[in-house]
């Protein structure tokens, strides 16, 4: 893991909160808590995505109502 220094501009409020609900000792261990977090999160996502194939709504919507009542 490369680190890197950067300058930005955060809620200080927010950072407060999550520093506080994390129980990190400082602002940067907060923060990067989250980002890991964020990070492992999207990973999971992508692998949960990667064979899932397609759905296409439209289709199972409007095949559930043949042979019901029309809607008017």
């Amino acid at each position: 893991m490369t680190l890197v220094k950067k300058t930005i501009e955060l809620d200080q409020e927010q950072i407060n909160r999550i520093k506080t609900a994390l129980n990190a000792k400082s602002e940067k261990e907060a923060i990067n808590k989250i980002l890991k977090q964020f990070d492992t999160d999207l990973q999971l996502a992508q692998l949960s995505l990667q064979g899932a194939g397609t759905f296409h709504f439209d289709d199972r919507f409007q095949a559930s109502w043949r042979g019901s009542v029309p809607l008017t």
